[in-house]
């Protein structure tokens, strides 16, 4: 989510970050990120996952939204991003 609203802030763009319930293979619920910007939802993957893969996807069912919770993101600036980037790489090939 950081980044999604790190490189739409760039653009002058606004967006709402959600934590929503998301079903798992299977029936097992767990919660995982979203974003909503211009009606448009990206998903951002699990809460615990550190190398998610982002996609977009069809809006949640309205259930889901009325018991989501929004999420405070940081806007962080470009360069922040890319040390958080640098920094992510680091420990991945660690």
């Amino acid at each position: 989510m950081k980044l999604i609203r790190a490189l739409l802030s760039e653009q002058g763009e606004s967006c709402h970050c959600f934590e929503l319930p998301r079903i798992k293979e299977g029936c097992e619920s767990r919660n995982g990120y979203f974003v909503n910007w211009q009606n448009n939802w990206i998903d951002c993957g699990w809460t615990n996952d550190y190398s998610a893969h982002i996609k977009f996807v069809t809006a949640p069912s309205l259930q889901a939204i009325k018991v989501a919770r929004e999420v405070a993101v940081p806007i962080l600036t470009i360069q922040q991003i890319s040390f958080m980037c640098m920094e992510y790489s680091h420990f991945d090939h660690c």
